[in-house]
């Protein structure tokens, strides 16, 4: 055996190289373990044969050899000459010569191991996250189910006779405990607790249909759609919204955006959950800001804010007095911009050129809101993880799911106080 052949034979992964016919010529020792072919049984074994007429495999090898350019897939199936073993493998296919003469020269490296153990991951994963699913919705339907308890005990305690006892140990709500307190009992209160009833039974019903529409594929009707106009209908859908907060809705539409086909109903649903979560996003900064001008405001050492429309005139000598009026004016002026000032939102629709195969259409969802902590991004799919004080959690998770079934994807950048991104991929 002369060195290149002992070089080949003891390397760990296979290689395998193909003549300008695309017939099979030599495999290294490696290769013949993976693929069950024989170097001494070789017998015009072609391209086509060895990937099992595969059409995406042939494809990518008439571009090498057209091109002279690489392939390299880092996850591919590829089952042996019985068909009794598929193994994981990355694969590279790349285009050699011999004088004028080309060939074809592939190199499979097995990672089965490494891909079962990672799937061993994941399922430890989906455990734990289906366990906290769980908690999460039992907490979740234990709520609402909490406030029809007591409504109906109390109800039953003025009208039903000497049970009484189901109200016993159970906290209920503030408004149920503040007419417990009251001696007298009329038709507005009765009304108080059936609005109780109905409001939290339609709080679980809502709640069930969210699980629904996480738990099963949509069944959906597709037609070509213009994204640019969906997103134009569903602005104006929420337009009132924007005036009474006062935020700025900023639109970069690609007017040569091709019509996709996709379901318009379930575009809807996904746009109109982004763009409500950014409308939250920039009140939560805003109700910040005012927080901690409200602060600030305390912090200072100065007689009066209504002082401030005098301060210029007044008989301020110590340079003590100037700071304090300065530190006032600055904190009126942030008061005034936290009131008044709503935020921004930015829409932006665009061929996203950095992808390939398929090329995709990309919308921008951006928002100078209160941003997401590093702690909270690995959770943001998570069903039922929620930062909002009347959030489900559903939403994203069911949006993610959604551009899955249309072959896209949702993917979120931001940070804490300084706004978020949200990019959805649609194929074209």
């Amino acid at each position: 055996m002369d060195i290149n052949s002992l070089i080949l034979n003891n390397l760990n992964y296979s290689v395998i190289l193909f003549d300008e016919n695309l017939v099979l010529k030599f495999l290294n020792l490696p290769a013949q373990e993976l693929t069950g072919y024989s170097d001494r049984f070789l017998n015009g074994i072609t391209l086509g044969r060895f990937f099992n007429n595969n059409a995406y495999i042939e494809e990518k090898v008439k571009n090498v050899m057209q091109t002279g350019e690489g392939f390299i897939e880092f996850e591919y199936k590829f089952q042996n000459k019985y068909h009794n073993q598929a193994r994981y493998v990355i694969l590279e296919i790349s285009k050699i010569t011999d004088g004028d003469k080309p060939h074809l020269l592939i190199s499979l490296k097995d990672i089965t191991r490494f891909k079962e153990m990672d799937n061993n991951i994941r399922s430890e994963e989906k455990i734990e996250d289906l366990s906290r699913f769980i908690a999460e919705m039992a907490h979740e339907i234990k709520n609402p189910l909490g406030g029809i308890k007591a409504s109906a005990a109390y109800l039953r305690k003025k009208f039903g006779g000497s049970k009484s006892d189901g109200f016993r140990g159970f906290n209920g709500f503030k408004e149920i405990k503040e007419l417990n307190s009251s001696n007298e009992f009329n038709g507005s209160d009765l009304n108080n607790f059936l609005e109780i009833i109905i409001k939290e039974s339609e709080r679980i019903n809502n709640l069930i249909e969210e699980l629904l529409a996480l738990s099963k594929k949509h069944k959906t009707k597709i037609s070509a759609v213009n994204i640019n106009k969906i997103i134009n209908e569903i602005i104006i859908m929420v337009q009132a919204e924007f005036s009474a907060k006062n935020i700025e809705v900023i639109k970069e539409f690609d007017p040569s955006l091709p019509k996709i086909y996709a379901s318009e109903n379930a575009l809807i649903q996904v746009f109109l959950n982004l763009l409500k979560n950014s409308v939250d996003a920039v009140n939560a900064a805003k109700a910040i800001e005012a927080a901690k001008t409200a602060d600030a405001a305390k912090a200072v050492n100065y007689k009066s804010v209504n002082n401030l429309n005098n301060a210029n005139n007044a008989n301020y000598k110590s340079a003590a007095d100037m700071k304090s009026i300065r530190s006032m004016k600055s904190i009126k002026k942030r008061g005034e911009q936290a009131g008044i000032a709503g935020g921004k939102i930015k829409i932006i629709t665009k061929i996203d050129y950095t992808r390939n195969n398929p090329k995709f259409i990309k919308i921008e969802f951006i928002d100078n809101g209160c941003g997401i902590s590093k702690s909270d991004m690995n959770n943001i799919f998570v069903p039922f993880f929620t930062t909002k004080e009347k959030g489900t959690g559903l939403g994203l998770a069911v949006s993610q799911k959604i551009m899955h079934e249309h072959g896209g994807f949702i993917d979120i950048s931001s940070a804490k106080n300084r706004g978020t991104t949200v990019s959805v991929y649609i194929p074209i």
